[in-house]
């Protein structure tokens, strides 16, 4: 009988286990998978030459990670503002929505910067299928979670 329960018991645990991991898995990101697929689809989308791809890639790199950084700075301010909107005056709303357009402000100047930047790089041509490639990423990333794809 003892036995029986032990097997049980091991039984048991091991579909939990099973189970957790599993749930793990699905739930995990897996940032470099979605760097290779965005890298795929872009060079895919922007017709690059593998010259090209060398040159533009670091440029690309360094633009999105400023570009994070911005977005960031801004997604701490909208975080602060939740708990303090009863509460603020109105000198203090009118500063916090300054902010918010300077973020806005600051995300323009930097699509500006690297516009150019990347015009050094390429043809004018593939530069405007960069912005496509973003923007048709972007919406296959969303349609992809909607239809459950990010648990595979």
């Amino acid at each position: 009988m003892t036995k029986k329960l032990l097997l049980i018991f091991t039984l048991l645990l091991s579909v939990f286990a099973i189970n957790a991991n599993d749930r793990l898995q699905r739930n995990n990101f897996d940032f470099d998978k979605f760097k290779a697929e965005k890298i795929a689809f872009f060079t895919d989308i922007m017709e690059l030459t593998s010259d090209e791809a060398q040159r533009f890639w670091p440029v690309y790199n360094e633009f999105e990670r400023k570009k994070w950084e911005i977005i960031q700075q801004r997604n701490n301010l909208y975080g602060n503002i939740d708990s303090n909107l009863t509460t603020m005056n109105n000198n203090e709303l009118i500063e916090f929505t300054k902010k918010l357009a300077s973020f806005n402000s600051l995300e323009g100047k930097l699509d500006e910067e690297y516009n150019e930047k990347f015009l050094e790089i390429l043809h004018p041509q593939k530069v405007v299928k960069l912005f496509k490639a973003e923007i048709n990423f972007r919406n296959n990333m969303l349609r992809n979670y909607r239809r459950g794809e990010h648990k595979k």
